[in-house]
């Protein structure tokens, strides 16, 4: 079963954020966003709308006061729940919604990425982070997918393992510029996801779904002291998007 897309987020960190002259959203997709937050006093901008059938937000934040100035793209689903079919046509289920395959979905994303992030201005830090899921029949089955993820640990014996969850970063030196540092930060869990259902009486306690999985929270990002040149922007990004793809399709391995 491959792995499904639930968010990712592409971010990028400058001194002077509003120097990249990054696209708003009406630049990036030709249309109004559907809403727009303003923060004059954090001198922040968020513009959101619908993308693909799906929520993209862009946000764009100076923060003087906190370090380098940082924007945001981010893309999740419209809806927190969706309906699956099953293989009987007449039966269906409730879980969690997802963009869709990792698969299909990272390359889109990655495409309106790059468009977003044409700029030809130094930065201090790139990131690309996603959460990805894969469905499970039990927990058990859950934790197996993540175990196979993450070669690093290794089950005892008839070991009995419950709400597992380990966190791990293997950095590895940038092939573009070997004096960056590129973490390599996830966060591999098998869980139960509940999903509380709507009821109209306030009488009984609302019924719950449970949805095991094995999930990774990953985020690929240059080290924080390091500089980016503007001309070379493209070409790590690309490096972390590689990274990404590497650790969803053989595992987190140094």
């Amino acid at each position: 079963m491959p792995w499904l897309l639930e968010t990712i987020r592409a971010t990028v960190f400058a001194p002077d954020i509003k120097a990249l002259r990054l696209p708003d959203w009406r630049t990036l997709m030709h249309t109004p966003p559907s809403e727009t937050l303003n923060d004059p006093e954090a001198d922040s901008t968020v513009e959101a709308g619908a993308f693909g059938g799906q929520l993209l937000t862009m946000g764009l934040a100076r923060r003087p006061a906190r370090g380098p100035g940082r924007a945001d793209l981010i893309l999740a689903p419209l809806h927190p729940t969706a309906v699956v079919p099953l293989a009987d046509p007449l039966q269906e289920r409730i879980e969690p919604a997802a963009i869709g395959p990792f698969t299909t979905s990272f390359p889109q994303f990655m495409e309106l990425a790059r468009r977003w992030l044409s700029t030809d201005t130094n930065v201090r830090r790139l990131a690309l982070a996603c959460t990805l899921w894969e469905r499970a029949s039990n927990p058990d089955d859950a934790l197996d997918i993540v175990l196979h993820n993450v070669p690093s640990f290794k089950k005892v014996g008839d070991d009995r393992i419950i709400d597992f969850l380990i966190q791990l970063n293997l950095p590895r030196a940038s092939r573009i510029n070997p004096s960056i540092s590129i973490n390599r930060f996830g966060q591999w869990s098998a869980r139960n996801v509940e999903i509380v259902l709507p009821t109209r009486n306030i009488m009984w306690r609302p019924p719950t779904i449970r949805s095991p999985r094995a999930q990774a929270d990953l985020d690929i990002s240059t080290a924080n002291d390091a500089d980016i040149p503007g001309r070379q922007i493209a070409e790590h990004l690309e490096e972390l998007a590689r990274m990404l793809v590497e650790i969803a399709e053989k595992g987190h391995t140094p």
